[in-house]
């Protein structure tokens, strides 16, 4: 398709949504309260009230698919699981007008 023109966009890394997860806890990362919005809970899934450290990456690379997923368990890669609905629709929002931004601001960039 001649003309064709793609953009990604990992909403998540976005430099205002960035900051604002930083701002809200530095440690947050993959599988952690960033990702999980009032929408994404399972009904009746009582998430733990703890924080989980970082993960080693160097180890993680090492990992055949088996020992990967004893070693990650839940997924979390580091950080708290759940933080108030108030801070996930603070930083849904920013995610929705950035995106919204690229979208209505032409292909630049």
């Amino acid at each position: 398709h001649p003309g064709t023109q793609v953009k990604f966009h990992n909403w998540w890394n976005a430099p205002q949504v960035l900051a604002r997860v930083q701002a809200t806890d530095s440690n947050a990362s993959h599988a952690s309260w960033m990702e999980n919005f009032p929408w994404t809970r399972l009904d009746g899934v009582q998430m733990p009230d703890t924080e989980k450290t970082g993960i080693d990456f160097d180890h993680l690379e090492l990992l055949g698919p088996v020992a990967l997923r004893e070693y990650l368990g839940e997924g979390n890669f580091s950080g708290r699981f759940q933080r108030p609905d108030a801070d996930m629709y603070a930083i849904w929002d920013i995610a929705v007008a950035e995106a919204r931004a690229l979208l209505e601001g032409g292909w630049a960039g």
